[in-house]
């Protein structure tokens, strides 16, 4: 067997490097995956700066930007640079006096009056006192040329520790409560010493544990039947609560401080205990009937206690729903068994009773979890639906973390609930209390952001007013909780005229709380080229077009109009095929009426593929799928990067026989051969699959014989790597190993290329594997 080695790196997509490549014979080029190098422009820059355009290039004026088809646009990662590894700047930042832009690198200055242009409304400052030993020889590091990224140290009292209430599901069976109360008490040790926690466990009722008393485990019990104001429960936890709804100032005045939320140094042990004593939901149910879970009222409760202590330090809700929600406000479906849980088609034709409530009052709750600068994660772990349809918008909104597993048991589960709270270097460096702002110079508007975060309405000079995508008519957005990963796609529109060699300048200002409460503000300030018209010459080669940021940004704003036109996934899939159209025809060269003579250049022959697999994809696809599962995997692709986002698109395979070494091949069903071993990488899920000559030398156990060393080693090789991809991923893949025909290879089929099908002429003459669909395959699409 070959010797290899290889990173996770290598899981991009393969690139041509020919000037022209002929569309039929340049299919099998597009399919393969490319490394990626850190000599990669578009990579290089990503690391940088935290930031991926889809065009490195664009004209100015309205017209123009019109004949490039795909709008500018970007992929921004606030916390993508470690501050370690940014200038840090322990002073106020200087600010424009016009459009509140913070003094960078691009602004022009005046050394000798101490006045600063500002780039992006051209308003001439004052630099501050400070400034005044200040000389072209002696300038601050913030107007250094290589610091497009800065960070400021707020002079603000500490915001004190994070917050962390668990609100448990305990209707679950006794097994499943015993891995899930495991995990829960080992992410004691991997949580601060001062963060104060608290714990909810609902079922048929929600039972909220003071866990400040110590002589033995006190709980008060709602009936989770409905939704209680928040008057009536400060009154039954006796906690103090000011007329008019309004908190008390000092948050240790109100009751709750203590009792119900305790610093973990000092509740850790009567916690633990709580934990470990907890039992299923003792409510009787018939053999008909499902089991109660009043998960709406349990967020309620939780959220209003959050809003009852007065606390502004930051901090999240977990929930753990093991069951679909049949009590009390938000339910989805009734206990009856009988009746099935909402489908696609049940929302679609308004068949689903209870869903259009459920959602109304869940985004009542996200609206008061973004109010209250508190996040909302949620661990659904069952076979059935649980209602993450209706309760997304908490998580969406707040920037909190949506996962979706069969069973707590998994270490799906386990291995992603522990890094979730992971340190060193695992750890995902979250903050809490984040806001982003975008400022632009004049001729460019924002027309949206798509992400996981929440609008603050906040109008100015740089917002679009003519366009919208995804939460638009604002240049500000706000995060209760923040990662290094969480990733968010901006759009903009051209309105103005500029001469060629000028730019366009974008800051992006991100305020957020540390976890030891301290105040930090992120800058960061970027100059994109502009072009002199929208003519192809302008855009082709140099590194304009970025083909992954491209594609992942298409498919974010085909989710956020999904979403926004009740899932009408042929309109989506027509707009995407207009798409695919309208570039190929501004950007490629060909006769009319001859489609063979069709010529594009390497910048561009991947966007078509991209965009194949993406309307085959589960973002889409919604048959055979719970809406579930659709909005879970939905929420993952518009919160992760690029490389991540093009590896749900497209995912990765790769090849290993002992023909040669591992390689990367086509996604194609031509690729599933006897006698090789395939590794998929969809993000979701990561998969080894046997042909059926490796699978029958398995059965016959050839690699236990001495004698046969190579084929041990040749089936440890893709385990091998499969571990080295899960490792870093986050949320923790699916692992599955299969044979081929076997039932999980299922999982492979349905994303390959049907190359060959039942419907094919070479069916039943291929040395592939046949694909049993009626999906159009790639070279009919191209």
């Amino acid at each position: 067997l070959h010797s290899h080695s290889r990173d996770v790196g290598m899981f991009s997509r393969a690139v041509a490097h020919t000037p022209k490549v002929h569309q039929k014979s340049a299919t099998k080029q597009l399919l393969c995956p490319r490394n990626c190098l850190m000599g990669d422009p578009f990579h290089e820059k990503e690391e940088r700066e935290g930031i991926r355009w889809n065009w490195n290039a664009y004209p100015s004026t309205k017209d123009q930007a019109n004949s490039m088809v795909l709008p500018l646009a970007l992929l921004f990662t606030p916390l993508k640079v470690k501050s370690a590894n940014l200038p840090t700047l322990q002073y106020e930042p200087t600010m424009c006096k016009g459009c509140k832009a913070v003094l960078n690198p691009h602004c022009r200055v005046d050394w000798t009056s101490k006045l600063w242009i500002c780039p992006f409304c051209l308003t001439r400052n004052q630099l501050p006192t400070q400034y005044a030993e200040v000389t072209q020889q002696n300038y601050p590091q913030e107007l250094f040329p290589n610091s497009t990224t800065v960070e400021y140290v707020m002079k603000r009292p500490s915001a004190g520790p994070p917050v962390y209430f668990f609100c448990i599901d305990t209707s679950v069976p006794m097994e499943e409560l015993e891995s899930l109360k495991d995990s829960i008490v080992q992410s004691f040790s991997l949580l601060p010493e001062d963060a104060l926690v608290g714990v909810i466990t609902f079922g048929s009722m929600v039972t909220v544990w003071e866990l400040g008393f110590n002589e033995l485990h006190k709980s008060y019990l709602f009936g989770g039947h409905k939704e209680y104001p928040i008057e009536q429960v400060a009154e039954y936890l006796q906690v103090q609560f000011t007329t008019g709804g309004m908190v008390r100032a000092n948050p240790s005045e109100s009751g709750l401080i203590g009792r119900f939320l305790v610093p973990l140094s000092e509740c850790e042990l009567n916690l633990t205990s709580i934990i470990e004593e907890l039992t299923p939901d003792p409510w009787e149910k018939k053999y008909d009937e499902r089991p109660m879970h009043c998960t709406g009222s349990a967020l309620d409760v939780s959220l209003k206690m959050l809003q009852l202590s007065g606390l502004h330090s930051g901090g999240r809700v977990i929930l753990f729903a093991g069951g679909a929600i049949t009590k009390g406000p938000g339910l989805i479906v009734s206990r009856d068994l009988n009746e099935n849980i909402r489908s696609h088609n049940d929302i679609k034709t308004d068949q689903a009773p209870f869903y259009a409530a459920a959602c109304t009052f869940y985004e009542g709750l996200a609206e008061r979890f973004v109010s209250s600068g508190f996040a909302c994660d949620i661990f659904a772990g069952c076979l059935d639906q649980v209602g993450i349809a209706e309760m997304s918008c908490c998580c969406k909104r707040t920037g909190g973390f949506l996962m979706m597993v069969d069973t707590f048991k998994t270490p799906v589960f386990k291995s992603t609930y522990r890094r979730f709270f992971a340190q060193g270097e695992e750890d995902l460096n979250t903050v809490y209390n984040a806001t982003l702002e975008v400022q632009t110079s004049r001729g460019t508007k924002v027309v949206g952001i798509i992400g996981a975060c929440s609008s603050l309405q906040k109008a100015s000079a740089s917002v679009s007013e003519e366009v919208e995508v995804g939460q638009a008519r604002t240049c500000a957005w706000q995060m209760s909780t923040l990662t290094e990963r969480t990733t968010f796609g901006v759009y903009f529109d051209t309105c103005g005229v500029a001469q060629e060699g000028q730019e366009r300048y974008v800051q992006f200002i991100t305020s957020y709380q540390t976890p030891e409460g301290k105040h930090l503000l992120r800058v960061t300030t970027i100059a994109h080229r502009i072009s002199p018209g929208g003519e192809p010459q302008h855009h082709v080669g140099n590194n304009v077009f970025d083909q992954d940021a491209a594609a992942v940004l298409v498919a974010r704003q085909a989710v956020d109009m999904l979403e926004k036109n009740s899932n009408n996934v042929n309109e989506v899939m027509r707009w995407i095929d207009r798409t695919v159209i309208n570039l190929v025809r501004h950007f490629g060269k060909y006769q009319p009426d001859e489609p063979a003579s069709l010529r594009l250049e390497s910048d561009f022959t991947l966007f078509p593929i991209f965009m194949y697999h993406l309307r085959r994809s589960e973002f889409l696809q919604i048959f055979n799928s719970s809406p579930d599962e659709t909005t879970f995997f939905r929420a993952t692709l518009i919160r992760e990067s690029c490389s991540n986002g093009i590896i749900m698109i497209q995912p990765t395979l790769h090849s290993y026989s002992f023909h040669g070494p591992p390689q990367a091949v086509l996604l194609d069903s031509n690729s599933v051969l006897a006698d090789n071993i395939l590794l998929l990488d969809t993000f979701f899920d990561v998969m080894v699959h046997h042909g059926m000559t490796i699978a029958a030398w398995c059965q016959q156990k050839y690699h236990e014989m001495p004698e046969h060393e190579g084929f041990k080693q040749l089936l440890q090789a893709p385990k091998i790597d499969a571990e080295k991809l899960m490792h870093d991923r986050f949320p923790y893949p699916k692992y599955t190993e299969c044979n081929q025909n076997g039932s999980q290879a299922r999982i492979l089929l349905n994303r390959l290329n049907p190359s060959v099908s039942y419907t094919s002429q070479q069916y039943g003459q291929h040395a592939g594997q046949v694909v049993l669909t009626d999906d159009a395959n790639l070279q009919t699409f191209m």
